[in-house]
């Protein structure tokens, strides 16, 4: 088994509420359902699984939040890394439609899921998100797709904001206009996660952290799974460990579909209060439209900054420098405010864009790809699952798949994505 990853020293970690001790599986269980995975994904599926009236464990390799549910940066929205448009092109009109819908789910569900089970300390707040345009080129084509969404996707939640517009709300003159998308709001990730788990167990879900899952083996009608200590026998099974499938070989089929990439955050320390009054006020998120995108967010009287940051399994100070050395340039006057978290996390790319989840066998499910966009569609892509393997009206478009994708050319990936990553960035800096 590969080390776990370090649990992330993160503001959220900081500020999240507690969480009880979870035991690791001791002995020998059986249930309906197993799930791989106790993030977002997991969670969601696992409380449609027992509304169905299955019995569920949940598997967890490390302690709740080590993944991507407790690092992400709380952007909760409803989009694709794949726009909309480019869905049109390639697969029509009405299955863009479908997608958008999709996407609009997933951020209903996100408010659902907070109002259904009273989840107060999860921090989420529907307070849009910005895309602020970094040149004009940038803006002209931010105010089409705008205009598109308006026009032919019946997008009422999308608003051109002018230069001024977008400088009054940022504090900065950086930008030369943006879109502010309504359906968006933000979150504190790990508290989220931790609550989600809290309404797990309240339902009679067996959770086990520090649990990896070394091996999914058929056994007649069955599946087992086998841990350090002890083994589970379902009837079926779900892999919801997007991009840490690499962890065990369990999820190797899943790994060997994704691109994992590491999304690097910083936060800073408390602002002055003139600072705090003056930068992002309005406590939404915000995102750049570069190649190598970043985006931010004020949190607590804090700056909140994040990108890609470098693949690997690692983190890199680099990154966390580069990071720094942006944030610095859009707001000159964080220059002298120091940095007080620095964490990192991997996100799972696919090679179209999209989410992907499907079946490996009859027993076995899967569900990953969420191109650093998932806090919302990760949830709700793990209900739709539950709600197919359980038989129930669900709809996942484009995101269902045909036995598992492979990522072309796979030992090569790290190659690939160094050098579209060192070419966005070149011509991020020629302002092309």
């Amino acid at each position: 088994m590969t080390r776990l990853p370090a649990p992330a020293p993160s503001l959220w970690r900081s500020e999240a509420p507690p969480l009880a001790d979870f035991p690791a599986l001791a002995q020998d269980t059986a249930c309906d359902i197993a799930i791989v995975g106790g993030g977002y994904t997991g969670l969601h599926a696992a409380l449609t699984f027992a509304e169905a009236g299955l019995s569920v464990a949940v598997l967890e390799a490390g302690e709740p939040g080590i993944g991507g549910s407790g690092r992400n940066g709380g952007v909760v929205n409803a989009k694709f890394r794949r726009g909309f448009g480019d869905i049109a092109r390639s697969h029509g009109l009405d299955m863009a439609k479908r997608m958008h819908a999709l996407a609009t789910g997933s951020f209903d569900h996100v408010c659902e899921t907070v109002d259904r089970y009273d989840l107060t300390d999860a921090g989420f707040r529907k307070s849009g998100t910005l895309k602020c345009a970094h040149s004009r080129k940038a803006f002209d084509h931010a105010r089409a797709e705008a205009d598109w969404l308006r026009n032919t996707m019946g997008d009422t939640g999308v608003h051109i904001l002018e230069a001024d517009a977008v400088a009054e709300e940022t504090g900065t003159r950086s930008f030369v206009g943006g879109v502010l998308q309504d359906g968006a709001g933000t979150i504190q990730p790990l508290a989220y996660l931790r609550a989600l788990w809290r309404t797990a167990q309240s339902r009679g879900i067996d959770l086990y952290a520090n649990t990896p899952v070394q091996s999914v083996t058929a056994e007649g009608r069955k599946v087992r799974l086998a841990t350090p200590s002890a083994s589970v026998l379902a009837d079926r099974v779900l892999l919801a460990t997007n991009a840490y499938s690499w962890l065990t070989s369990a999820a190797k089929p899943v790994a060997r579909s994704l691109v994992p990439f590491r999304s690097a955050m910083i936060a800073t320390e408390p602002l002055p209060d003139e600072l705090n009054t003056r930068l992002l006020h309005k406590s939404r998120s915000y995102n750049e439209t570069r190649r190598m995108m970043r985006w931010f967010r004020k949190v607590d009287g804090r700056v909140v900054f994040g990108g890609r940051g470098a693949l690997g399994a690692v983190e890199s100070p680099a990154a966390f420098r580069r990071l720094e050395r942006a944030m610095v340039k859009i707001f000159p006057e964080l220059a002298d405010i120091p940095i007080a978290y620095r964490w990192s996390g991997q996100v799972a790319l696919t090679f179209d864009g999209l989410p992907q989840a499907g079946f490996l066998s009859d027993r076995v499910a899967y569900a990953a790809g969420f191109n650093g966009a998932g806090v919302a569609m990760s949830g709700y892509v793990g209900d739709q699952m539950g709600r197919r393997m359980t038989g129930q009206p669900h709809d996942l478009g484009l995101i269902a798949r045909e036995g598992i994708p492979k990522i072309p050319f796979y030992p090569m990936r790290a190659i690939a994505v160094r050098a579209t990553t060192f070419c966005y960035e070149m011509l991020d800096a020629a302002g092309l």
